[in-house]
């Protein structure tokens, strides 16, 4: 995200235009972020806070006495005059204030305090809107992180993805949101269902394990059950999986939807390898490979001549870096070329 974009993210949160996706992107680029950038940042919450009026999301007073601390240290740090008191009733144009958390009050209505993660890790944040309160993310170039919800069910989620959840389940369901990739462990109870909502479809569980992928950048999702049992609904259709069986969505850039698929005998190891710290392809499309090398390094892809048709077979290890990667490639005679933050496909 360039600070163009994250101006722009500010201007649209406020009128509830995002999607998780740049949500959690913008919390990324928080974290990295300049103190200058910042600072614009800043401004640009100032504005807003006086347009739209937001008097009600001021920070309550033990918020602003720790934040008061946070700054002095860094002020002490960088050999700066001593902070002034916040203003409560007004966002004080600051770019040690917004580096520590002005645009963060944005972003989570007041009453978040935020712990930005280090190294990419995941981030757990408050929703600002709808049923769903809270948001666990992992950004792109993060490791698969493991999360525990209220009722028990454990959760692996992959890079770039990000799921919505309630602070407690109610009621006789228990729902959450997906987007991205993520393996669920279902804490079992036929008095309240378990619903992973995605990308026009709706999964339901009673107690189960079983993964997601449904990156919204893809053409498809899929859905593949471990051991238990799941439906997968979409509309009128409904599948019910049994333990090694797929179900397939693809979303057609235009005309009818096409049904459903359903696939047989799926080598569950395969479908896992990414909750193990790897990558693995089997004759993948390179497009599809190069999308999830995008999202797990954090790289912009770039194709010098149009996407090639060709495919790739092959396992990468996480803890090898973007440039290994791109050697392996190679031995397939699939040549890139790495400068800064972007790769390009030279063939």
């Amino acid at each position: 995200m360039s600070l163009k974009d994250a101006r722009s993210f500010v201007a649209r949160f406020v009128k509830g235009d995002y999607t998780p996706e740049e949500y959690a992107t913008f919390l990324q680029w928080l974290r990295d972020a300049s103190i200058d950038e910042l600072g614009i940042v800043a401004d640009e919450h100032e504005a807003l806070f006086e347009q739209w009026s937001l008097a009600a999301v001021a920070p309550s007073p033990e918020w602003v006495g720790q934040l008061e601390q946070r700054l002095d240290r860094a002020n002490e740090q960088e050999n700066l005059v001593p902070v002034r008191k916040l203003n409560t009733g007004r966002i004080v144009r600051r770019r040690m204030w917004v580096a520590a958390a002005s645009v963060l009050l944005l972003v989570t209505g007041g009453y978040l305090w935020y712990n930005y993660p280090t190294d990419k890790q995941a981030a757990v944040a408050d929703n600002p809107a709808g049923a769903l309160s809270k948001i666990f993310s992992v950004p792109r170039g993060g490791q698969q992180q493991e999360f525990v919800l209220a009722d028990g069910s454990k959760i692996w989620l992959n890079a770039a993805s990000t799921l919505k959840y309630p602070a407690s389940f109610e009621g006789s369901e228990r729902t959450v949101e997906l987007t991205g990739e993520a393996y669920f462990e279902v804490t079992g109870s036929a008095a309240r269902p378990f619903h992973v909502k995605i990308k026009g479809a709706e999964i339901e569980v009673l107690g189960t394990h079983f993964n997601v992928k449904a990156y919204h950048e893809e053409s498809s999702s899929k859905t593949t059950l471990v051991d238990g049992a799941v439906k997968v609904v979409r509309g009128t259709e409904i599948l019910q999986l049994k333990p090694g069986e797929q179900a397939e969505i693809v979303y057609p850039t235009s005309g009818a939807n096409p049904p459903m698929k359903l696939q047989k005998g799926v080598d569950i190891d395969h479908v896992l390898s990414w909750k193990s710290g790897d990558l693995e392809f089997r004759d993948d499309a390179l497009s599809s490979v190069m999308l999830a090398i995008s999202r797990c390094y954090d790289v912009e892809i770039r194709y010098q001549s149009g996407i090639p048709e060709g495919h790739f077979t092959g396992n990468f290890s996480r803890q090898s870096n973007i440039q290994q990667i791109l050697n392996q490639l190679e031995h397939q005679n699939i040549r890139c070329s790495l400068q800064g933050k972007v790769v390009t496909v030279l063939r």
